[in-house]
């Protein structure tokens, strides 16, 4: 079923419902502007389909196109959405810092400042099980000028999908860019692109952060990553978040992350995937590491340690 950015109402969304097994499925349904998707009794998954209503801050924080709440199948919020310290911090979310088109520099990450932004224009679902659901999520990176209107400069295809295993959750996200106005640059900076706003439960005393590398919370901003993994208490015990990128297999290289250290908000977990740290690079398929992005998530009612994120990256990518 295709829900248009014009349909958003309650008529339409009446055949929009994806349920197998009874309440011992995952249920896909519409509720304050997201799209919603419950496992039994537990909400686990919520796409932001239309601009927030009230958000802290004011209208210039009316945010979509993100996953906020994200919870485990044990009920765990694993992200924050418009935390007090950066109020366009949206759980899991991706724009990027800095576009640049004819020459000029627009900020499409602090939506506050009316540059751009990322926005969310349409959804597809595409399939649907007793514990599995997909989607296609069409969104557009807008810019403005002063006493203009918006003007799109990407369009952006996004295909997630959710299955729930046991104690865990898996999330696959795969984001595919195509400029709408001529050359697009991403343009070079510290954070950029993929990201995560862990829970505000979680900080430096009482979670902990390995990557790939086998870096810490404390030395791991500005290193390459395969997969980032963050792990600490829950309400039930424990709960881990791990966070994957296909850089490596799709792009030639592994993306750089920004991650925040115990000194940044207590070491509230913030992990960014980044392609752009470095150098930019304009947005075409010459440059799939921009262009074509591929990212999973388990975050699951458990620790996952470094050996069990290899062995699910590895299986993830086939090798």
């Amino acid at each position: 079923m295709h829900i248009s950015k014009h349909a958003w109402n309650a008529a339409i969304w009446m055949g929009c419902v994806v349920m197998a097994n009874g309440k011992d499925g995952l249920v896909c349904n519409k509720a304050n502007g997201r799209v919603e998707a419950s496992d039994g009794d537990t909400l686990v998954f919520a796409w932001q389909a239309s601009p927030l209503e009230n958000p802290v801050g004011g209208d210039k924080f009316k945010g979509s196109a993100f996953l906020h709440p994200l919870r485990t199948p044990g009920g765990f919020e694993w992200t924050s959405s418009q935390p007090k310290d950066h109020f366009h911090h949206f759980g899991v979310w991706w724009p990027w810092k800095f576009i640049e088109v004819d020459g000029k520099k627009y900020n499409c990450w602090e939506i506050q400042e009316g540059q751009g932004g990322l926005v969310a224009k349409d959804v597809r679902i595409l399939s649907g099980g007793p514990k599995t659901l997909s989607w296609q999520f069409k969104n557009e990176t807008v810019i403005k000028n002063p006493g203009t209107d918006p003007v799109t400069a990407i369009h952006e295809a996004a295909t997630l999908s959710l299955e729930v295993i046991d104690d865990a959750q898996v999330i696959d996200v795969l984001l595919d860019q195509k400029s709408a106005v001529g050359p697009v640059k991403i343009v070079e900076y510290r954070y950029s692109g993929f990201s995560w706003r862990g829970p505000a439960s979680w900080n430096k005393d009482n979670s902990k952060m390995t990557t790939s590398e086998g870096k810490s919370r404390e030395d791991a901003n500005g290193t390459v990553a395969r997969w980032v993994v963050v792990s600490g208490k829950s309400p039930t015990g424990d709960a881990s978040v791990l966070l994957m990128s296909a850089a490596e297999e799709t792009a030639g290289i592994p993306e750089k992350i920004r991650v925040w250290d115990a000194k940044m908000e207590n070491g509230t977990p913030f992990i960014n995937f980044n392609p752009v740290m470095e150098k930019p690079l304009m947005l075409d398929d010459k440059n799939p590491a921009v262009s074509k992005r591929k990212y999973r998530i388990i975050a699951a009612d458990r620790v996952i340690n470094a050996a069990d994120a290899e062995t699910e990256w590895k299986k993830w990518l086939g090798k």
